[in-house]
């Protein structure tokens, strides 16, 4: 899946529509997105229902930052873990 289709899945979750909110959002999918692969998430689980959903949190979480923090929420981090566990075992 693309980072475009990836997007569009993104703000669904998120209830967002349009495309004026592209350019703000396609850089958080990308660096959750990247969090997640570096984690040991692969592609393929990336693009699961669950990895979907995870992402969207990630997406969620650096969307409302506090000034100065960068942190990812403790829902994030239990689905991240999972996806890696599923991911490992998948090898």
């Amino acid at each position: 899946m693309t980072d475009t289709e990836l997007l569009g899945k993104v703000k669904e979750g998120l209830g967002l529509s349009g495309d004026h909110i592209n350019q703000t959002i396609l850089p958080k999918v990308i660096a959750a997105k990247q969090y997640m692969l570096n984690a040991g998430v692969t592609a393929e689980q990336i693009e699961t229902e669950l990895g979907i959903a995870t992402l969207t949190v990630g997406v969620n979480d650096l969307w409302n930052l506090t000034p100065g923090e960068v942190k990812f929420s403790s829902a994030f981090n239990i689905l991240l873990t999972q996806l890696a566990v599923v991911s490992l075992r998948n090898e």
